[in-house]
């Protein structure tokens, strides 16, 4: 079932061209440019560059990098087509697609944050959510994307972990790149944040207290694969069932067939963490033990989740019946963040008229994978 049937100057700061043990060939493959930032739950693309796996699947990868803090231009870069697609938090492409007009095709969830994004606190934590709920001072985020503020929200409300209650809505947010939300903090203007890691680890050093992360509400920063739907319209699909395979065997690489947590093969772990400081934190001098921290803080789906999250038909899973409904499935998670976007910004453009769920790309790999 198709969910359209129902259901953000600087340009790239660097461009890595797809690489890798194949040699080249004279075959013409079809190429994709995909928009990145640095961030663990996307390292199997660049393990998939290195290996060759999405050359010897049939297609051409360029990774078009807009660096730590390009979050917003990587946001823009999908949804005005300006790249092929990407991966990325679903919500921030949702809040494009109805409160900007910039319809999206999401073609599958493939990982959480679990754990990658904390909210700190600066003690004593009541003075400083008293700060934020009188508009004294406010929360930090380095997106307003639904995903983010939906994890903020949740942790707002949560009185089984804290005695206040009130809603994201209720106090003043200011988003900040990820690195300027380090001096802030320290700075006292934000004493409550929400970052991400290796960032984040200056702030909890500065003295803030992690009071919650993406692992206390599992599946609330749920990342995947989308593309501007004009753009994809007139794409090669068959390109993206390529660009899947590859993914899936990058991950399997990296963590094993069939695994549960993110944790390396441990033949593969040296080379691995050696791909993720080169490529996907860009040789910016992230240690060995904080990439293998980053790495633990995300939960990159085995090919049997990846069937779990998207191929669930269901509509109707709340983030909050987690432990009793088991993985909230791709449609009910777009679902409840258009009901949290809508209850925001009640002028956000229907779902119906701006989001398209094609998981065939996702189908056919899968399905071509399982006879291998």
């Amino acid at each position: 079932m198709n969910l359209s049937a129902m259901l953000m100057p600087s340009l790239v700061a660097l461009a890595i061209a797809a690489g890798g043990c194949a040699k080249e060939s004279d075959e013409a493959r079809p190429k994709l440019r995909l928009g990145n930032v640095p961030w663990p739950g996307w390292a199997a693309l660049d393990v998939g560059l290195e290996k060759g796996f999405f050359r010897e699947e049939g297609v051409d990868v360029e990774i078009v990098q807009f660096g730590v803090s390009g979050d917003q231009q990587l946001i823009d870069a999908i949804a005005s087509g300006e790249v092929d697609g990407g991966f990325y938090m679903l919500g921030a492409l949702l809040n494009n697609a109805l409160e900007r007009g910039q319809p999206i095709t999401y073609l599958g969830a493939v990982d959480w944050s679990y754990g990658g994004d904390q909210i700190v606190i600066r003690p004593p934590l009541e003075t400083s959510i008293a700060a934020i709920q009188s508009g004294q001072r406010q929360v930090g985020t380095y997106s307003t994307a639904a995903s983010t503020l939906l994890l903020l929200d949740l942790y707002f409300r949560d009185t089984s972990r804290h005695s206040w209650s009130f809603s994201i809505g209720d106090v003043a947010v200011t988003e900040r790149p990820a690195e300027d939300l380090v001096a802030s903090f320290k700075a006292g203007e934000e004493p409550v944040s929400l970052n991400f890691d290796p960032v984040i680890y200056d702030q909890i050093a500065a003295g803030g207290e992690v009071v919650a992360t993406s692992a206390t509400y599992p599946g609330v920063i749920s990342e995947g694969l989308m593309v501007s739907t004009p753009l994809y319209q007139g794409a090669n699909k068959a390109a993206y069932a390529a660009l899947l395979r590859g993914w899936v065997r990058a991950v399997e690489y990296m963590y094993g067939e069939g695994h549960r947590l993110n944790v390396l093969n441990a033949a593969r772990a040296d080379e691995v963490v050696e791909i993720v400081q080169r490529r996907t934190f860009l040789g910016d001098g992230t240690s060995k033990e904080d990439v293998l921290s980053s790495l633990a803080n995300v939960r990159v789906f085995s090919r049997a989740k990846l069937e779990a999250v998207n191929l669930d038909e269901r509509e109707d899973v709340r983030l909050a019946e987690y432990p009793t409904k088991g993985v909230q499935p791709l449609r009910s998670h777009l679902r409840e963040l258009d009901e949290f976007i809508r209850a925001l910004n009640p002028a956000a453009a229907p779902l119906q008229a701006q989001v398209t769920v094609d998981l065939e790309p996702l189908r056919t790999a899968l399905a071509q994978l399982a006879t291998r």
